[in-house]
């Protein structure tokens, strides 16, 4: 019972520095209770001497006393007050059920004692008992072992709480009472009761992604990120506290050691364990009207097939049941997510959103929007309109084919059916916005690659010959120019999480500057053929002609392949991953086997492995490529500003336009009058001399230009930066193409240089 008695008095355990306990002449003082010890009382305080042997029997049998008391302490302290915990709580009721099974086995002692009392053959008022120290001893064996498991169990428990302690409390079966029968027996069933609001709060968390842990007790803790429902930051919504993972049930054979593949294994179930849970939440947050309805079948239907399964988590379980249980609570809460994802909310049509749009799949669109926009997107960007953009890009939207009723993707069915083909209709007809970068392109490649050495040079390499006003070097609209989203409904936000959908833009504004060089190069073919009649210059005009004849051959070859070679054969092989898994591969990874079904995450690293695929063939991962692409690039487009001012310096445009107005007035105004054959032969005549006269001025003009020391300088200096500029790229381009794995970059050298003739003039 640990009460002091005149023989027996508390003293300060060994273990304890405190100074309370027997005074020096034997005198009782105050003893902390956390650290007392009961010990037999000094010689003179008895009066006299004991027998040692009897001595070192009372001594094996103190330490119960001093059992009891700590376990009695700890049990009253701790039972009651909430910060310990529910699990701590629940190892004192079970603790306070041995305690009262002790109380009763005193109780039993005692009257055992009692009973075998009888009067002592002198006058004094003694009796003597038959139940000997030797009996009692032989008695309390097996409270004895119970009451030290107890107080090996308060002392771990006086550190740690929740998983921590569930672990603490198997190490000392496995490993101080390994091979004892009786430890075995109690330590199990304090687990068993320990480990029951664990038990429930992993249920709770793989059937509903609940977690119900206001004392920090699980193995799994939410995130700031989760609070909020930030969808970028999906992978951090929750963390593992490894101190709280059990792992009893969680290794194979309940071993409580580690090695390298217990650990493996135990990794994979913590992992599965996490997700199980973030996929329910992510089910929560769909904000669908099937969610909840879903979301309940699934954790009251999923996790058990049929009546031999069990319905709730035990600790007595054991690994391979736990494992069973987890595996239908992750497959559960991974195909309801999926369908959400997959069928509510159409993930494809959003995939093939962002390839109409971020990665120019319809020209349509592209070419409404530039016919629309491209003279405010010329401006620095500080003169932009962005209300004017966005406008234009909101018409372009609605011009393309692709949001029309009669588009393949769209049936007009679904528009009064699921809300998620509503929402997927609004984001593509509402959602997408215009947006600006406060950089260009190579300044944002330049910061991602600046790690390694970045891709800036400090010579530029474009023609300072310009004849026609310099380049302006300010940012444009054009450069900066982006597309964004103004609002993505979850759960699409986590396929386009920000960071994907910043590789999206970085893609977008790629192709966008190499189409629109491409449109501007093809806007200098469309001017050059007005002057296709001015045969006497034909000769003149011959170097200008090849220089924009071969820069317009590489843009478009470049185009075609980014779009046909790289994005469409991409896209394609990730659509065919997602829907059809079985059997099918992207990259060097299967997706699906027949032991592990197609999961959201699997979704998601296909979509990742898409973009990072098509980011690294579109050459923005090669620092070397890009920057010299850039160069070819941003040459072609001075080139092209310069032949457009040389255009209207010789005011060929103008005159074809006053050309054919005229022409058509003529024919209207001939059409309503009934002029003789006569009358027309003359009218044909002098237009024959107009248009003859003409000629000759217009080629006089083009040829005082096509004199000029400036332009034939402006066109050298074009043409031996453009090939000094294509030099380099395809020496670097070839140099890459040898290496095993960029077998796209051989694809491309082929396109550009089909025929050797690029490597035979330059001489590579």
């Amino acid at each position: 019972m640990g009460l002091e008695g005149h023989y027996i008095l508390a003293r300060p355990s060994s273990s304890s520095s405190s100074s309370k306990g027997l005074s020096n002449d034997g005198s009782k003082i105050s003893v902390g209770i956390n650290n007392v010890e009961f010990q037999l009382a000094p010689d003179s305080v008895i009066g006299g001497t004991i027998d040692p042997s009897l001595v070192h029997l009372v001594e094996r049998i103190l330490p119960i006393s001093t059992y009891y008391v700590r376990v009695n302490a700890f049990v009253c302290s701790h039972l009651t007050r909430y910060e310990y915990g529910t699990v701590t709580q629940a190892l004192c009721e079970a603790m306070d059920v041995l305690l009262q099974e002790y109380l009763t086995f005193v109780s039993q002692m005692e009257q055992a004692f009692r009973s075998t009392c009888s009067p002592a053959p002198s006058s004094s008022s003694a009796s003597i008992s038959t139940f000997t120290m030797n009996k009692l001893y032989v008695n309390i064996q097996s409270s004895l072992l119970t009451m030290s498991i107890l107080f090996n169990i308060v002392e771990e428990a006086r550190t740690c709480k929740g998983g921590a302690l569930l672990n603490a409390m198997l190490a000392l079966m496995t490993g101080t009472y390994a091979g004892d029968e009786k430890g075995r027996d109690v330590m199990q069933f304090l687990l068993e009761k320990t480990s029951v609001p664990y038990m429930a709060m992993l249920q709770g968390w793989l059937e509903g992604g609940e977690i119900r842990d206001p004392f920090h007790e699980f193995m799994i803790e939410s995130t700031e990120s989760s609070a909020l429902g930030d969808d970028s930051d999906w992978n951090n919504w929750y963390i593992v506290r490894q101190e709280h993972v059990p792992m009893a049930f969680l290794s194979p054979n309940g071993q409580s050691h580690m090695t390298s593949q217990r650990g493996k294994h135990m990794e994979d179930v913590v992992k599965k364990i996490l997700t199980t849970g973030k996929y329910w939440n992510a089910v929560r947050l769909c904000e669908h009207k099937q969610a909840h309805s879903v979301h309940n079948s699934g954790s009251n239907g999923c996790t058990a097939s049929d009546d031999t399964e069990p319905k709730t988590l035990h600790y007595s379980m054991g690994p391979l049941q736990i494992a069973e249980f987890i595996d239908r609570a992750y497959t559960c809460a991974s195909d309801t997510l999926l369908s959400l994802i997959m069928k509510e909310y159409d993930l494809m049509e959003t995939l093939r959103t962002m390839k109409r749009y971020f990665l120019l799949d319809q020209g349509d669109f592209f070419v409404h929007f530039l016919d629309a926009a491209e003279e405010e997107l010329k401006q620095e960007l500080s003169h932009v309109s962005r209300g004017r953009v966005q406008s234009s890009l909101s018409l372009s939207i609605q011009l393309s084919v692709g949001n029309t009723d009669d588009s393949p993707q769209y049936d007009k069915d679904d528009e009064q059916g699921q809300d998620g083909v509503v929402v997927k209709r609004e984001m593509l007809a509402h959602q997408l916005c215009c947006d600006f970068s406060s950089q260009s392109l190579i300044d944002h490649l330049d910061d991602l690659h600046s790690q390694s050495g970045g891709i800036r040079v400090q010579e530029t390499r474009t023609p300072s010959q310009q004849v026609y006003g310099a380049y302006n070097q300010a940012l444009t609209g054009v450069e900066a120019f982006m597309l964004d989203f103004q609002y993505i409904p979850f759960p699409t936000s986590l396929v386009l999480s920000r960071r994907t959908l910043n590789n999206y833009q970085l893609l977008f504004r790629h192709l966008f500057f190499a189409k629109h060089v491409e449109r501007r190069l093809t806007n200098v073919w469309a001017d050059h053929q007005m002057m296709k009649e001015l045969q006497s210059l034909q000769r003149a005009l011959g170097p200008t002609y090849f220089l924009r004849q071969r820069m317009l051959h590489f843009l478009q070859n470049l185009v075609y392949y980014m779009m046909f070679e790289v994005i469409e054969p991409n896209f394609l092989s990730m659509e065919s991953a997602i829907l059809h898994p079985d059997g099918n591969t992207f990259g060097e990874k299967k997706y699906q086997t027949k032991e592990h079904q197609q999961t959201v995450d699997d979704v998601l690293n296909i979509h990742d492995e898409f973009v990072r695929r098509t980011l690294k063939e579109c050459l923005l991962t090669n620092r070397d490529l890009i920057r010299n692409l850039t160069k070819l690039m941003t040459t072609c487009l001075v080139f092209s500003d310069q032949m457009t001012k040389f255009m209207e310096a010789t005011r060929i445009g103008e005159e074809q336009a006053d050309v054919a107005m005229q022409e058509r007035r003529r024919r209207e105004w001939s059409g309503r009058t009934a002029a003789s054959e006569k009358k027309l032969r003359a009218m044909v005549a002098m237009s024959q001399e107009k248009r003859v006269n003409r000629i000759k001025k217009q080629a006089e003009r083009i040829e005082r230009e096509l004199n000029k020391d400036s332009y034939k300088r402006m066109i050298v200096r074009f043409n031996e930066v453009f090939n000094s500029n294509l030099g380099e790229f395809m020496t670097q381009l070839m140099s890459d193409a040898d290496g095993r794995y960029h077998t796209h970059l051989s694809n491309l050298c082929t396109r550009l240089d089909y025929n050797g003739f690029v490597t035979q003039s330059m001489g590579l």
